[in-house]
This record gives structure tokens, sequence and C-alpha cells, in this order.
């Protein structure tokens, strides 16, 4: 990364049209300093990197050449430690330890908007909110990431969206009047427009089922993360109840004594919402005393698991009445903590979100974020399913 350094430093010059004796006095250096970064016979102290960097208007890496590559790994990794303090670490720690916790979160979106703003993965973190990032310090650099994120990309649906989520009421009306749109101009919407229009009904349709498809995805979706916040145990349940019930409905499902959640134990386009409503449903059962009621949640989730995990890697599951155009299939995808899998619509480039046996297991073995599954953790019903969703992962 070295030797590319001075050969940016010149090239970020040249496109300011600064001479080294500017850049020099901006920085507080000697001209003669700024000819040899740029001849690579020095380099700038590190703590100059960033003023720098703002100088020109990129990140460090930039500055420095890290590959574009290196620097998804590096945000992609941000990222995950960020979801793990806000899902795991800290709904279980006391007030002293939320207050170290919410400065770290904050520290992170600083370093996902000083050094990779142009990331995925920094638009990602608008795309999953809860109230912990209403408040300070993480708002505020919420907030700067966003705005520093559609400065370059004035249109990105994810930040638009999911930052209007948590703006201060005292804010959103100036952030809405800045960044919302009269209409969603995405490119399914614009088509979808397009062929209505045209009376075009072959091509209409298919994209009418995947809205449709996203649209409740959308709603149980939303219910899911609200069921992790506020009220009581019972009002959580509840709330789940309604996500699997809104699914249920749609598909003309009938649970059963044995299929709470699959209602026929078959995996399909919704198995994500089902395992992991069942997973929260089966724990907060659990905590209620209804023990026979949590244990089977959780069977039927572990059964549900077991198949999908079982299918073969392109293995097509079963659609909606309601989304005939929309064929899914199976894709096994392997990251460096495991295996995981999603089920697809690729003509229509429509998916579930991927998950596997790891993060399931992770969630049962977790006796701080749920644990909640402590009253029946000893259960013979409960190790068994533990045990099962261990096997699948040995085999994975």
């Amino acid at each position: 990364m070295k030797l590319t350094l001075g050969e940016n430093i010149r090239r970020l010059r040249r496109e300011k049209n600064m001479t080294q004796e500017q850049l020099a006095e901006a920085l507080a250096v000697s001209f003669q300093a700024v000819s040899r970064w740029e001849n690579s016979a020095t380099y700038p102290d590190i703590e100059l990197l960033p003023a720098i960097a703002e100088r020109f208007s990129v990140s460090v890496d930039e500055l420095l050449g890290v590959p574009e590559s290196e620097k998804e790994k590096q945000a992609d990794a941000l990222l995950m430690r960020y979801a793990d303090i806000l899902n795991y670490e800290y709904p279980s720690a006391d007030e002293e330890k939320k207050v170290e916790l919410r400065d770290e979160l904050a520290k992170t979106v600083t370093a996902l908007r000083r050094d990779f703003s142009s990331t995925e993965a920094a638009s990602a973190l608008f795309t999953s909110l809860s109230d912990v990032q209403m408040q300070e310090p993480i708002l505020s650099e919420c907030r700067l990431l966003a705005e520093e994120i559609l400065k370059r990309d004035p249109d990105n649906y994810a930040v638009i969206s999911g930052f209007s989520q948590i703006e201060e009421d005292s804010r959103i009306e100036d952030f809405l009047d800045r960044y919302s749109t009269s209409c969603d101009t995405s490119r399914d919407s614009l088509l979808l427009e397009r062929y209505l229009s045209r009376g075009d009904a072959e091509k209409y349709e298919p994209l009418r089922q995947k809205a449709l498809y996203n649209a409740v995805r959308e709603a149980t979706s939303r219910q899911r993360f609200n069921s992790m916040n506020g009220g009581g145990i019972k009002e959580s349940v509840e709330r789940i109840k309604t996500c699997l019930e809104i699914i249920h409905t749609f598909e003309g499902e009938t649970p059963t004594a044995k299929h709470p959640v699959s209602c026929d134990g078959t995996p399909d386009c919704w198995i994500y919402e089902k395992v992991w409503h069942g997973l929260r449903l089966s724990c907060r059962e659990a905590v209620l005393g209804e023990t026979e009621e949590a244990l089977t949640a959780l069977e039927d989730v572990v059964g549900l698991l077991e198949k999908a995990e079982n299918l073969p890697d392109g293995a097509k599951i079963k659609s909606s009445r309601f989304l005939p155009n929309l064929s899914w299939s199976k894709t096994v995808t392997e990251f460096d903590w495991g295996k995981s899998f999603h089920f697809s619509a690729l003509e229509q480039k429509c998916w579930t979100i991927p998950f596997g046996a790891r993060d399931v297991l992770a969630a049962l073995a977790d006796t701080e974020g749920l644990a909640w599954f402590d009253p029946i953790r000893n259960d013979p019903r409960y190790l068994s399913c533990t045990e099962r969703v261990k096997a699948l992962v040995e085999t994975r």
C-alpha cells in the first residue's frame, strides 16, 4: 500500500488543481515534505493521513490504495461487530455497560463514515434499526453517515427509508424535505408502471407478484422487530403470533397441534420468517410457563430447518398460491464462519434472507440474548432439538 501512497497524493492533488505549496500550507508542513511524499522518498506521519484524506474528500483507505475487495471485507467486519453488539451484547447488559456499548456503536458508525461510506455495508447499517440507535451518541453518528452516503447517492432508498425511522421529531421534516421523493423510482416500480400503461400482462404479472411478496415480508419483518422491543412478554407473544397469522392467512394455511409454526412441516418461501418467529415464540412461551407450547414450536422449527438444510443445492421449494410466477430454488453460500442457505426466484431477483443451522444453534446456545430459553433448557426435548441442530452444523 505504501508504494501507491505517493502516487495517490500526487494524483489527488492535481485533480484538485493544487500546487505542492498549497497542499503543504493546508497541512502545516513544508512543500519539500510534500515533494518527498509524492516521490515515495518518505511517507506522511500516520496522524496526518486523516487530514490529507479529508483535504481530498476521500477515505484513508482510498488514499492508501486499499483494494475495493479489501475495503468491503473490512466494512463487513465492522457491520458484523455492530450487529453483534446490538442484537446480543446490548439487550442483556446492565445500565453502566449499555452506556459503554452505545459509545462503541457510535465509534463503529464513525469508522464506517470515515473510511467505508461508499461500501454496501455502510448502507446496510440502515436496513435493521432499533430504538437503541435513536439514542445519543449513536443517532448523531448515524445522521452524519446518512448525509455522507446521500451526498454521493441521493436516491439511496435503504438509507432514506431507514434513517427516517430513527431521526428526531424536530428534524424529520427537514430530512424528508431534502431526500424524500413523490414516488418510488426503483427499477421494479418504473417497470411496473411501464408494463401496466402498455397493457403488457405477461411482463407486468411477475413484477406485481414480487412486489406483493416483498410487501408481506416487509409487514411481517417490521412486526418481528417490534416484537423485540416494548410491552410485556404476553404482548410480544401476540405480536409474533400476528406475524405468523399474516403469513398463514396469505397462504391459506392452517396451523396444527404438531406444526403451529410451519403448518405442514414443509419449507416454503416464508421459511426465514417462520424459523425466526418460531424461535422467538418458543422462548417467550417458555418464560410464560407454557412449556408444552414452547417445546412444540421449537420442534416444529427444528424439523423445518432439517428439511431445508438437507435439500440439495439448487432444489426447488414450494412457492405461494399468490405467487405462481415466482419459482424458488435453494442456494448454499460459503462464508468465513460457515455455510448458509437462502431461497431465490432468480428471474425476478427475489430472495429470502440467508441463514442456516449455525445461526439457529447460536440462538439456542446463547445464554444472554435469548436467555428466555432457560426455563426449558434442561428439558429432554430441548436438548434433543439442540443436538439435532448441532448434527446439521457438523454435517455442513
